[in-house]
């Protein structure tokens, strides 16, 4: 995702700017030179990111924790009766909300933003009240603020011996976020939650899904801030890890 300073990295601040956003843009429509229908599109498409990031993501997640669950009982679970699989029901769009296409942050709002700054009605009070008007200074390395932004974290993996049994290392750079979500998965299995962490490096201790026989394990990683991750994911690391 192009970043702009304006836009929060926490998924809960996301929310908050999208609703702002969504509610004050109609009062600077007639101000900003904007038509009726092209406002009405804009909210159209706060209101769809919103629902997605407030109500349909953390729905996916918790079913991916059932579904993680159930694999796990038909793997190695006992009973007579066959497994009724969980199904994943997404959560009901709101009164007035609709699907709208891709691309919501980038281009459209984000290229909105850039065209609002240029209008000849534009002015910083309006700038403020709409939440566009980004500090000078990002979040930058884990020496602080007024270094370069960097959007997702970076990080390397290494596999250690111990008489545990295979572990793999994440070394991170979290640059001045307060951590990092990692998720995992094994071979083409499917992306699971790992944990979080503030302090380099996070060990992955798990031993092999199949005793000897080794694996092939593929990492990525967020930012992780107020208890949220960004979803901004960096790019997968992968590694094998045998006995």
């Amino acid at each position: 995702m192009r970043h702009q300073r304006y836009y929060p990295a926490p998924v809960g601040d996301q929310i908050v700017w999208l609703t702002n956003f969504m509610t004050k843009l109609p009062g600077h429509e007639t101000a900003l030179g904007l038509t009726g229908a092209y406002v009405d599109a804009c909210v159209a498409s706060c209101a769809f990111l919103i629902y997605v990031l407030k109500d349909w993501l953390p729905a996916v997640r918790t079913f991916n924790l059932a579904a993680t669950s159930a694999t796990e009982t038909l793997a190695h679970g006992e009973g007579p009766s066959a497994l009724t699989l969980p199904a994943f029901a997404a959560p009901a769009l709101p009164d007035g909300v609709v699907a709208v296409p891709p691309g919501v942050l980038t281009p459209r709002l984000f290229d909105l933003v850039a065209q609002i700054k240029k209008m000849p009605g534009y002015t910083e009070t309006i700038g403020l009240d709409l939440g566009i008007i980004g500090q000078e200074a990002g979040v930058g390395g884990d020496g602080g603020a007024g270094a370069p932004y960097v959007p997702v974290p970076k990080f390397k993996v290494t596999v250690k011996s111990t008489v545990a049994g295979p572990q793999v290392v994440l070394e991170f750079i979290k640059h001045g976020h307060t951590g990092v979500y990692i998720e995992s998965r094994v071979g083409n299995g499917p992306w699971e939650f790992l944990g979080t962490d503030t302090n380099s490096p996070y060990t992955d201790a798990r031993p092999l899904q199949v005793a000897g026989q080794p694996e092939v394990r593929q990492y990525r990683m967020c930012f992780w801030d107020k208890s949220e991750p960004t979803n901004d994911w960096s790019d997968i690391a992968s590694v094998t890890v045998g006995p």
